[in-house]
C-alpha cells in the first residue's frame, strides 16, 4: 500500500454538514492512488484493511476542513469522527492480531488520531495588537467572557509588542476588552509565546511557538478554556503584573524582534 493520497477539496464554498464533508472525502480517497494492492505475503489482511484505511483517511481530511461546518454542529462532528477512528483502528488491530501491523497502516491511524486532537482548534482566530507602541493588556473580566469554546489570553498587565498575539479563540466570542480598531483578528494556529529574560529579569526577546514545543522562556498566554471545559484563570493582580512587566522592559530600547517557529505563524503568512 502506498502513502496516503493528498487530494485537494473541491467542495462548493459555504458551510456544509459533517455527512457531506465526510462523504466528499470518502469519494476522493476511494479514487486516489494510495490503495493499490500490496504484494506482501498476507494479502488478505491488506485487502480487508482497505475499507478501514478509506475511513481513516477520509476522516483525517474532513477534520482538516471542520471550519466549513456551523459552530454549533462541530462538537457532534468531532464526536462522530472519534467514533469512526476508534472503530476503524479497532478493526485494523483485529485484522493484524498476532503479527506486526505494517508501518503504513500505523501511520494512517496515527494521522487520524492527531487530526482529532487538532480539530478542537478548527476556525481558530488570533487577536493581534495593531495600535501604536506596546500594548499593556487591559483588565479582562473572565466571568463575563465565560468558558464557552476555546480561549487562551495574555494575563492582564502583560506588555506585548505590535503584531504579537494577545489571545486566540474559536467557537465563541472573543473577550469584549480585546475588540476594537487597534485589535486585528486573523486565522492562525494555537501557539504559546515564550518570553526570554536575562539574569536581571529584563526582557530580551519573545518566541512564538506551537503548543507541542517547549522552548526556554516564560509562557505568556494563559489557557482559559478548551472546547467548553474550563482550564485556567488569571492568577496575578493586573497592577502588580504591570509593574513587573514595566520593570522587565526598562532597559529595552525600541521593540526587539519577535521570532516565530515553523508552524507558529498566522495562516495568511504561511
Amino acid at each position: 500500500m502506498e502513502d496516503a493520497p493528498k487530494p485537494t477539496s473541491k467542495l462548493p464554498t459555504g458551510l456544509v454538514t459533517w455527512t457531506t464533508l465526510l462523504g466528499h472525502w470518502t469519494d476522493l480517497v476511494k479514487a486516489g492512488e494510495g490503495l493499490k494492492r500490496s504484494d506482501v505475503a498476507d494479502d488478505q489482511a491488506w485487502r480487508e484493511s482497505i475499507p478501514e484505511v478509506i475511513r481513516l483517511q477520509a476522516i483525517t481530511f474532513a477534520l482538516a476542513e471542520l471550519d466549513r461546518i456551523e459552530v454549533p454542529d462541530r462538537g457532534l462532528a468531532r464526536d462522530r469522527a472519534a467514533i469512526g477512528v476508534e472503530e476503524a483502528s479497532a478493526r485494523l488491530d483485529d485484522l493484524w492480531s498476532g503479527v506486526s501491523m505494517p508501518a503504513a497502516l500505523l501511520d494512517i491511524a496515527s494521522d487520524a488520531s492527531l487530526a482529532l486532537e487538532a480539530a478542537v482548534y478548527a476556525g481558530l482566530q488570533w487577536i493581534r495588537w495593531r495600535g501604536a507602541g506596546r500594548l499593556e493588556v487591559p483588565e479582562i473580566d473572565l466571568e463575563v467572557a465565560g468558558t464557552a469554546g476555546t480561549l487562551a489570553c495574555a494575563q492582564p498587565g502583560t506588555i506585548l509588542l505590535p503584531g504579537e498575539p494577545v489571545a486566540w479563540w474559536t467557537e465563541r466570542e472573543p473577550p469584549r476588552e480585546l475588540v476594537g480598531e487597534a485589535f486585528e483578528s486573523e486565522a492562525g494556529p494555537p501557539v504559546q509565546i515564550y518570553r526570554r529574560l536575562d539574569e536581571a529579569g529584563c526582557a530580551t526577546g519573545d518566541l512564538v511557538a506551537p503548543l507541542a514545543d517547549l522552548p526556554v522562556g516564560l509562557p505568556i498566554l494563559v489557557p482559559i478554556s478548551l472546547d467548553g471545559a474550563p482550564l485556567g484563570r488569571f492568577t496575578v493582580d493586573r497592577e502588580r503584573w504591570l509593574v513587573a512587566n514595566r520593570r522587565a522592559f526598562e532597559a529595552v530600547e525600541g521593540d526587539y524582534p519577535v521570532e516565530y517557529e515553523p508552524g507558529a505563524s498566522p495562516t495568511s503568512e504561511d
